[in-house]
């Protein structure tokens, strides 16, 4: 089986079955969104959360392009690792009086270049207290980003002096949500551990105000297709805390539509048939050639994931 352009829907049996509401997409400006928006509509996709900025936002809502769209803001990147502290709360503050239903926080260890630091920066350092004790008084969930690939620790991010360790960056967001228990929390890409999910589950266990996305089309079929039975039945335990998300962006230059398109199919692919088939992309990560090893999740249990779960959290 391999993927078409000339047939989008190829192994995809009950695509109009269930309708889905993506949890993970980046809107960086209001080209192609029309574009974008019919790849959405093309695999059911009906609702989306739009992470990006007021700017965005407002030319979106002038051209009338904001429908079905729950809006997340991206607190700068750049404010977090030099802890300017009152941009940020002032940032929260426009994000609620600007009907943005949530928070976006990326703490990826790419960040350490941008703090112009000789050692990597914390997450739940200090000096971040009060963003984080505004946040929780709004009642803003947050979808974080902790931590990227096992793989790019082992490759990218070997000097420890520098980055940290994977599980240092875990272990710092543990002790975020204990100290703020009143935040909900969405970590992206499956907690960044799809490729441990005992430790997953563990956080999941203890912190109930922990829900985890499916953001990456790469990451998430490469990891998780390796051990199908296993994922397949951690899914169905776990099933009201994970939100459906491509971590997919509206802005491409060259191949907009193969990239939406490929994407999406694989994702549906993936999750709610027993198909085997080639990633229609090259994953960068696998010189192998990553497989799509579906799950064939129950119908109940896409229903939730797929849209249920986004559409409690955000209403």
């Amino acid at each position: 089986m391999k993927f078409s352009l000339e047939d989008p829907f190829t192994g995809l049996d009950n695509k109009n079955n269930l309708k889905l509401y993506d949890f993970h997409v980046h809107i960086f400006t209001t080209w192609y969104f029309k574009e974008f928006i019919d790849a959405c509509r093309s695999y059911n996709i009906t609702d989306i959360v739009g992470i990006t900025s007021p700017k965005v936002k407002t030319k979106l809502e002038k051209k009338n392009l904001q429908e079905n769209i729950t809006f997340c803001y991206f607190l700068s990147q750049l404010d977090f690792v030099r802890f300017k502290t009152n941009k940020l709360i002032k940032s929260v503050t426009q994000a609620k009086e600007n009907n943005f239903k949530l928070l976006k926080i990326f703490f990826g260890p790419r960040l350490w270049k941008l703090s112009r630091r000789k050692s990597y920066y914390r997450i739940n350092d200090k000096r971040l207290c009060p963003v984080y004790s505004k946040i929780q008084d709004e009642g803003l969930p947050v979808l974080i980003h902790v931590a990227d690939p096992d793989i790019w620790y082992e490759k990218r991010y070997a000097n420890v002096n520098k980055y940290g360790t994977k599980e240092d960056r875990i272990s710092d967001f543990i002790d975020l949500m204990q100290e703020y228990p009143d935040i909900t929390w969405i970590s992206a890409h499956l907690g960044s551990l799809p490729e441990n999910l005992p430790k997953l589950s563990e956080m999941l266990d203890n912190h109930k105000n922990l829900f985890v996305d499916t953001g990456s089309t790469k990451w998430m079929i490469r990891e998780l297709g390796k051990k199908v039975d296993e994922t397949s039945d951690w899914i169905k335990k776990y099933k009201d805390r994970i939100m459906w998300g491509s971590d997919i962006n509206n802005l491409q230059l060259s191949d907009r539509k193969f990239f939406w398109y490929s994407r999406f199919w694989s994702h549906r692919l993936f999750w709610e048939t027993s198909n085997r088939a080639d990633l229609a992309f090259k994953d960068s990560d696998n010189p192998d050639g990553t497989k799509i090893n579906g799950l064939n999740l129950p119908h109940d249990v896409l229903s939730k994931i797929y849209y249920e779960n986004t559409q409690n959290l955000v209403n």
